[in-house]
């Protein structure tokens, strides 16, 4: 994977963002396989027990593709500092860890206004599983690498609904994501599930997206990503583009 020389990644999201959506999306416009993707991954992260995932999928008839971490089976309970020493004995660079932890950062705050608690004493379930936290780590090192000079993201779909979490089932957006969305532009979501998760969200604020209209750009590589769930109600996917500014 190489530097993308000022290119644009326009992150378009209708239904279905997480960090497995932002990986595959990385991985598509930069025309990865998940052999070479989770041989890097285990480069990086040596010892680590992951696969990376990258198939076809189609959805109402639209083809794309999904992608993900494969780790084994687990139950997350993990504080900021236990997720920042694994970066630490990894082998990412300066740069990815920065990134990465950036993003944790922006969970960590969330869950601590969220649970009215100081950020030393503030711990992730789902959030924190193995699969985000390689997932994360590699996203933030293809970055680097890449070196796009605008993520320019859509507006958040948001609706009402109930999100079932190790906290019981409590509305949607998920009290994490409700905590992040100061300063990002939403736009209404009429469809059944989770559109966007925690993880997706600290993900686009953690590595500096641009939240509004699609930029001004060239297109020249584009990539439809779902996830495993289906949404009903609403289309379904996240499109990618990459290109070069016209201005």
């Amino acid at each position: 994977m190489s530097g993308t020389d000022n290119k644009i990644i326009a992150v378009r999201i209708h239904a279905g963002f997480n960090a497995g959506v932002f990986l595959g999306g990385l991985l598509v416009l930069t025309e990865q396989t998940a052999g070479l993707a989770g041989a890097y991954l285990r480069s990086l992260f040596p010892g680590a027990e992951a696969e990376v995932a990258l198939e076809t999928a189609s959805v109402n008839g639209i083809a794309g593709w999904r992608a993900d971490v494969v780790t084994p089976p687990e139950h997350a309970h993990r504080h900021p500092s236990d997720i920042f020493e694994i970066y630490e004995k990894s082998r990412l660079s300066a740069a990815a860890r920065e990134k990465a932890r950036a993003v944790w950062m922006t969970v960590a705050r969330a869950e601590a206004k969220v649970h009215n608690a100081p950020l030393d004493v503030v711990h992730f379930h789902e959030v924190g599983r193995m699969s985000n936290i390689l997932a994360i780590g590699l996203c933030a090192e293809y970055l680097t690498t890449l070196a796009p000079a605008e993520i320019a993201a859509s507006p958040v779909p948001m609706g009402d609904g109930i999100v079932r979490c190790a906290h019981g089932e409590v509305p949607f957006p998920a009290p994490a994501t409700f905590a992040m969305l100061e300063g990002v532009p939403v736009r209404p979501y009429a469809g059944t599930g989770e559109p966007i998760t925690p993880t997706g969200l600290a993900i686009l604020k953690g590595f500096g997206a641009r939240f509004g209209g699609w930029p001004e750009m060239t297109v020249e590589k584009t990539a439809t990503i779902f996830t495993k769930q289906r949404f009903e109600g609403t289309p379904n996917g996240t499109l990618f583009a990459m290109g070069s500014p016209t201005v």
